[in-house]
């Protein structure tokens, strides 16, 4: 079986922010060919979005590399994929009762169509995702890493806003 890694998995390394060190963990396992995984191709934009926003050529190069090297299969958007994320989108909600987001549908009908075991995020929108899919975060459940991490986050931002 195959594992999905969201968006949010890649980002956390990238920038080093808290908990990176699991998600870190995680990649190495998916290098070294002890787990599989995949990624939608909708991630691509996803992932290399900050790097353009900061013309960072560099950087997305860098994450380009990483990708390629970690052996992470990516999944092109199909007609099935596409279908699924639209019943995904008419029936799941976020903890805030939002409809999930277009991208996160994506990135789930991708790990029910490539028959993932789990999928991994960081992102607490998929916390009430009913799904055939395990959804944790590296290492954790998604609830201890929001506990652990993800005030530290909200912290740093709030921090950074405020020198703004």
């Amino acid at each position: 079986m195959s594992a999905v890694i969201d968006t949010t998995v890649f980002l956390r390394l990238a920038f080093e922010e808290p908990g990176w060190e699991h998600c870190g963990r995680l990649l190495d396992s998916v290098y070294s060919g002890e787990q599989k995984a995949v990624i939608s191709a909708i991630q691509i934009s996803e992932l290399y979005t900050p790097f353009e926003r900061a013309k960072d050529r560099e950087g997305r190069e860098k994450l380009a590399a990483v990708i390629e090297r970690s052996r992470v299969k990516v999944v092109r958007v199909d007609d099935q994929i596409a279908g699924m994320s639209a019943q995904i989108r008419a029936t799941e909600k976020t903890p805030k009762g939002n409809w999930l987001a277009l991208a996160d549908s994506m990135i789930l009908a991708t790990a029910l169509t490539e028959q993932a075991s789990t999928l991994y995020t960081l992102d607490m929108d998929f916390s009430r995702v009913s799904s055939r899919v395990k959804i944790v975060a590296p290492g954790m459940s998604l609830e201890t890493w929001n506990e652990t991490f993800g005030n530290q986050i909200r912290s740093k931002k709030r921090r950074q806003s405020r020198r703004a």
